[in-house]
């Protein structure tokens, strides 16, 4: 499957759609549903604003990949989230190695960008445009000009919706794959 002129939006999960002031706004009810907490309608409300402008599709780059695409598809639909999910990141890193790594010298923090430019190179090709949200700066130094820093407390803001535009829209390509 090749994503030729495609633009993407590499989707974390907590942080960016679960945020602080949701949980500590919500009543207990409202926090969780069949698939796990839900997402606070600020954020989500943010990124329908750049779907809409941008008509990227959404890959999930969250730990929340491990529910299988086809629950995170159900669950996109059954929450009337905005956008489609296309697909998720694959995951590069297996319970053995994990087990058998020496932890201190690996950088974790580049897990979730080698699982993106894996995904790139498999599916998208140099044609895709995308943007990374996420809370933590996991990602590789070829994507830093993707990547848009959400502070967790508040998730997807005006001005992460006014960035990662830019970034869509901006002529900003999968180039060094």
């Amino acid at each position: 499957m090749r994503n030729s002129g495609k633009k993407v939006i590499f989707l974390d999960f907590d942080g960016v759609l679960n945020t602080e002031r949701w949980h500590s706004q919500a009543s207990r009810n409202e926090l969780k549903d069949e698939y796990g907490y839900r997402f606070d309608p600020v954020a989500v409300d943010n990124l329908r604003k750049i779907v809409d402008e941008t008509g990227a599709a959404i890959v999930i780059s969250s730990s929340w990949k491990c529910m299988g695409l086809t629950t995170m598809q159900k669950m996109w639909k059954d929450r009337q989230l905005p956008g489609k999910v296309i697909d998720i990141t694959p995951n590069s890193v297996s319970d053995e190695f994990l087990l058998n790594v020496d932890l201190n010298y690996m950088d974790l923090l580049s897990i979730r960008g080698q699982e993106i430019k894996d995904w790139l190179m498999k599916k998208a090709g140099c044609d895709c445009k995308y943007v990374i949200f996420d809370d933590m700066n996991d990602v590789l130094q070829e994507q830093e000009a993707h990547f848009v820093w959400v502070d967790p407390a508040v998730g997807i803001t005006k001005g992460n919706v006014a960035q990662a535009i830019r970034i869509l829209d901006g002529g900003i390509k999968n180039e060094r794959l």
